[in-house]
């Protein structure tokens, strides 16, 4: 079956305000189920062959719409319709420098169907260039804020957050992030996820925690059993930050034990894939947690794991144990 086709007005396309990180010139649909970001070949080439070739790593990506041609007129491919699109989302930064670039990639807003989304981007690896495309003197100065920050002691740094404080988000921005070390980064989480412990009861804070370390174990897991390099990819952990909407979507979420070192099994993954297939509207969640911006992202048979991704995600979980063991306590 055909993909249906979207119209979008350029009049109507507005910029994706209170990002919790990311590149300036991303825009939304009127709906807000759309994000229309500038982008690189690169990260298109990542998104199409990860739809071909590794379905099961797709499922943690945003869902890829297809790409747009920028200017006015501008053409689109895959599910997106032919149209015009600001000329505003031409350039795109990529850590600190401006890319030229005539085409946006068209996903899915993640954030979209939340009352207010609390938004948690964390910068993974330890290095986040590749040694033989990037210019040494940018090597230098991504290394340098590597050995200043938790990107070298962890593998993993906050990029930014947003948190809901009820009346409005409190921005947290890639500079918050940096002043963060090994021995304090736990300050950073505990500030993240502290709406839990005003909207919800300790044993459903705690379950909620839980079962969102799941799936960041799982998003390992399916790392280990893959080749590929990431560089400056991030883990994006959303959760539900109005204490009302929260609390109700809390009487939906399915219980899930603590995590174990035990990777599901291809059938299982089988099972999950063919559950979420059957599901025609997406409900509302509590939380989501996802795998985003692959600029710098490619797949390499033959590599074995990308130790540098996976370390990073090991960290993030020690740090989701270490709160939710505060927490009950």
């Amino acid at each position: 079956m055909a993909a249906p086709t979207t119209q979008l007005d350029p009049t109507k396309l507005k910029a994706f305000e209170n990002a919790a990180a990311g590149h300036d010139g991303v825009l939304l649909d009127p709906s807000g189920e759309l994000l229309i970001k500038p982008c690189t070949q690169a990260e298109i080439d990542f998104y199409q062959q990860t739809q071909l070739d590794h379905p099961d790593f797709a499922g943690l990506m945003p869902a890829f719409m297809g790409t747009l041609s920028l200017g006015a007129p501008a053409q689109a491919t895959d599910a997106v319709g032919a149209h015009e699109i600001l000329a505003t989302a031409q350039a795109q930064k990529d850590n600190g420098t401006k890319i030229e670039t005539k085409t946006a990639i068209v996903l899915e807003n993640l954030e979209h169907g939340f009352t207010h989304a609390n938004v948690l981007d964390l910068k993974l690896g330890s290095r986040l260039y590749d040694a033989k495309t990037t210019a040494p003197e940018k090597a230098d100065r991504l290394d340098k804020v590597a050995s200043e920050t938790t990107t070298g002691s962890l593998n993993f740094r906050v990029a930014g957050m947003k948190v809901w404080n009820g009346r409005s988000f409190d921005i947290y921005d890639k500079y918050y992030g940096r002043k963060f070390n090994a021995d304090n980064i736990k300050d950073a989480f505990a500030t993240f996820f502290a709406g839990l412990s005003t909207s919800l009861e300790l044993d459903e804070a705690a379950e909620l925690l839980e079962t969102i370390e799941a799936d960041i174990s799982k998003a390992r897991h399916m790392l280990e059993r893959s080749e590929e390099r990431m560089y400056s990819a991030s883990l994006l952990v959303i959760y539900e930050g109005d204490s009302t909407a929260l609390d109700t979507l809390m009487g939906g979420v399915p219980k899930t034990p603590r995590v174990t070192e035990k990777a599901p099994t291809l059938g299982e993954v089988k099972q999950s894939e063919d559950d979420e297939e059957e599901e025609e509207d997406d409900p509302p969640v509590a939380y989501k947690v996802n795998m985003i911006d692959f600029a710098h992202a490619a797949w390499t048979p033959g590599q074995g794991q990308d130790e540098n991704v996976i370390v990073g995600l090991k960290n993030v979980e020690k740090q989701m144990d270490g709160l939710i063991s505060r927490l009950v306590e």
